[in-house]
């Protein structure tokens, strides 16, 4: 069997799924699995791939996907019906804001199962932010309160070479949308309107979310196209906050004497939503071993793994269950992340939705560019943004319509 998944876990990625697929087999011992890591990026070209590979191409038979790809991929007939494979099949102990993403829209029926999410947050050294700040909490719930943190700490750490307030969470160094969500939707803006007719991406509100993302790299308060091995890290000192959609408590706890706090990602308008982003799991309708992948795909839904997957990930369980016992083991995890659970938005799973990120994310390469050549403008991005406004718009006259 052959699984294509993300690097979910960073540089360890590798042991952590031959931990567990170790587990899998020791209760599956006639299963052998193979475990192949592609960035999302290069997932994203390869599942257009897989319908009509060629003899030396591989056929993967279940496969990790955002879960807003799952529209796309049941219209384009590569995943497979898994209410067809289980009857029995249910996501009545799936945490509410997961269930659409699982559906083939405007039925019933499973095209991929939950496997676990993650919500984004803002965190922060508090013995750098006690440098600048007497209130750090109350300065980071605006935008506006961020960038005057970022000001200040830019200046009090001049003299350290390679800091940036900011860390990166991407660890290319790149601008991306769904880092740039929480800003757009708290300005009221949105991607797409309600009835998924028409883009909303040319509109004031939805420029005015990605200028406010996009002013932590113009400012040079956040490192942008250099991939994050060249540089420093909220734990080696040279970067005091982080937006970033993992819970970060153990990495930033294995370094003795770093305190980091977590808090809602500051608003920029007059409402507060974070993103919450589900991974799924489906299963290739070309595979030769559905039965061993469905097999696969519900050992990872039970209690005990989703919580032990969770632990190793720094995510959360996309189970009711596994999520109160992993949540509640913790009071500094419930402390933190239920009032941002409480305010968490998800992308709709319609078929454009991947492609329209794609579009903003180059939109968002082009500004990278820019910044970095110092020929960025905020009429440049209205241009892109007018631009891809309308690409969207013609994608959703086709398959929205």
């Amino acid at each position: 069997m052959i699984i294509w998944v993300m690097p979910d876990s960073g540089a360890r990625t590798k042991e952590d799924y031959a931990h567990l697929t170790a587990l899998f087999k020791k209760e599956y011992p006639g299963v052998d699995i193979t475990v192949h890591v592609f960035t999302r990026n290069v997932l994203w070209r390869k599942i257009f791939t897989i319908k009509n590979p060629t003899p030396e191409e591989e056929i993967p038979d279940v496969i990790q996907i955002p879960h807003y790809w799952t529209a796309l991929l049941t219209r384009a007939g590569v995943a497979e019906n898994l209410s067809k494979l289980d009857p029995g099949l249910s996501l009545n102990n799936v945490l509410f804001p997961l269930k659409p993403h699982c559906y083939l829209p405007g039925t019933k029926d499973i095209y991929s199962y939950p496997w676990w999410f993650d919500m984004s947050a803002l965190h922060y050294r508090g013995d750098h932010l006690k440098l600048v700040s007497s209130h750090p909490e109350e300065d980071l719930a605006t935008w506006e309160g961020l960038l005057q943190i970022c000001e200040a700490l830019k200046h009090t750490f001049k003299d350290n070479p390679g800091y940036y307030p900011m860390q990166n969470s991407d660890w290319r160094g790149s601008l991306s949308v769904r880092s740039a969500l929480p800003a757009i939707w708290d300005r009221g803006a949105d991607l797409i309107s309600a009835d998924f007719k028409q883009s909303l991406v040319h509109t004031a509100q939805f420029k005015a979310g990605m200028k406010d993302y996009v002013t932590l790299a113009l400012k040079n308060y956040m490192p942008i196209l250099r991939e994050r091995g060249s540089l420093g890290t909220m734990i080696s000192g040279k970067a005091s906050i982080l937006m970033s959609r993992k819970q970060g408590v153990a990495s930033f706890d294995t370094k003795r004497g770093v305190r980091v706090k977590t808090v809602p990602v500051p608003t920029t308008g007059n409402v507060y939503f974070s993103y919450l982003s589900g991974m799924n799991l489906m299963v290739n309708v070309l595979s030769k071993e559905k039965e061993n992948a469905l097999a696969f795909i519900k050992w990872c839904a039970r209690t005990d793994n989703q919580i032990r997957y969770a632990g190793m990930m720094e995510v959360f369980p996309a189970f009711e269950d596994a999520f109160e016992q992993f949540i509640f083991s913790s009071a500094r995890r419930l402390q933190t992340y239920g009032s941002i659970l409480a305010s968490a938005k998800t992308l709709p799973n319609i078929t454009v939705t991947g492609t329209v990120i794609e579009i903003l994310n180059k939109v968002l390469a082009v500004s990278a560019t820019q910044i970095v050549e110092s020929r960025f403008t905020m009429a440049s991005l209205d241009r892109e943004l007018d631009s891809a406004s309308k690409e969207i718009n013609y994608l959703l006259s086709l398959y929205e319509g």
